[in-house]
């Protein structure tokens, strides 16, 4: 069983319809696509894989840095002090979050608003701070 049996047509030209046109390269392609039975069942997944982190409760010992680091920058607010500032951004989807550090120089501090200000605009709630250390002063 070789080619022998197809001897009668191999040398017969393309059949051409007459009632159908021709389908494009495009959406011949389409029919062998792959079929997503669920949709957003992989974002679903991948959000689910996504891992976050639980915010550590600060002892004592960490309590008093963060509160001394904080008198410091108050008392020498105008000499606007360079801090690097770890805090913890709860997540907008899950439980927990993750942890950042931010280096700035300190603006203004917003006791009403309970806000950290930094010089370039961006704004830290004193809430979600847990450590910060002063770097430098102008």
């Amino acid at each position: 069983m070789g080619i022998e049996k197809y001897m009668g047509i191999i040398d017969h030209e393309h059949h051409v319809s007459q009632r159908h046109p021709r389908m494009s390269r495009l959406d011949r392609a389409a029919q062998f696509a792959p079929f997503a039975a669920l949709t957003g069942y992989d974002s679903v997944i991948a959000e689910t894989g996504r891992e976050t982190t639980q915010r550590a409760e600060l002892d004592e010992m960490q309590l008093l840095c963060l509160n001394e680091a904080m008198r410091t920058i108050q008392e020498r607010l105008s000499e606007r002090p360079m801090v690097r500032i770890t805090r913890f951004v709860p997540d907008a989807r899950k439980d927990g979050g993750s942890y950042e550090v931010l280096e700035g120089r300190v603006r203004n501090i917003d006791h009403s608003a309970g806000m950290l200000v930094l010089a370039d605009g961006r704004s830290v709630p004193l809430e979600d701070v847990c450590g910060m250390e002063v770097l430098c002063f102008v």
